[in-house]
């Protein structure tokens, strides 16, 4: 899966036309704070997703950046079960590395 880009576009299977998404990976390097915030998670009945984007921080500044509305599927090769304390662990068991896929709804690709 490593190709030694920092983040890149997979078309996904299924979904076409305008409800169609891709996923998005992103490998965030150098260590806490990332640089974006979650909300949402099953506790709440709501998508895990990315609700915002510190401007310069680490996942403002990949070459394919994060953005709010990305709704968070992996975070370091574990499939989520979609619970905002489950990626919470995850992601502050984070050391310098943190790699993440996301799912990005086309109306939100530019």
């Amino acid at each position: 899966m490593e190709n030694g880009v920092q983040a890149g576009l997979q078309q996904a299977a299924g979904g076409g036309g305008s409800d169609g998404w891709v996923l998005v990976e992103a490998r965030l390097q150098g260590g806490a704070p990332w640089g974006f915030t979650l909300q949402g998670g099953l506790e709440h009945g709501e998508p895990l997703i990315i609700s915002k984007v510190e401007e310069g921080g680490k996942a403002d500044s990949l070459e394919q950046p994060l953005m709010v509305g990305d709704e968070i599927v992996i975070i370091n090769d574990v499939e989520l079960t979609g619970y905002r304390q489950e990626a919470i662990a995850l992601v502050k068991g984070s050391y310098k590395t943190l790699q993440l896929t996301v799912r990005r709804y086309r109306l939100f690709v530019h």
